[in-house]
């Protein structure tokens, strides 16, 4: 486990404002895992295939796809896995006080 210890230069509490810029970015990691998810779904819609079923062939496999494409959804689909990863972290965070 590891701890931060954090100090005002005056007596107002901080906590607050940890709390709130945790949560602040909890916001942006959520949205911007949606936004990628639905990229992810375009990919899945066009090529008729679950990511899962793309990440599970050769992109060669696909007759349609090209290799541009391939890089694209294998990216969208690393980068879903570590937002949600960073969320992870963020949300076992506690703050004490």
């Amino acid at each position: 486990m590891s701890q931060v210890i954090l100090r005002s230069p005056d007596e107002k509490p901080i906590e607050p404002l940890v709390v709130a810029a945790l949560e602040g970015e909890k916001k942006e990691i959520l949205t911007a895992i949606l936004k990628t998810k639905e990229k992810l779904s375009l990919f899945e819609k066009r090529f008729n295939l679950s990511t899962a079923e793309f990440l599970a062939k050769a992109y060669q496999e696909i007759p349609q796809i090209t290799e541009m494409d391939a890089i694209e959804w294998s990216g969208e689909h690393e980068t879903v896995k570590r937002l949600e990863q960073r969320l992870s972290r963020l949300q076992e965070i506690r703050v004490c006080t």
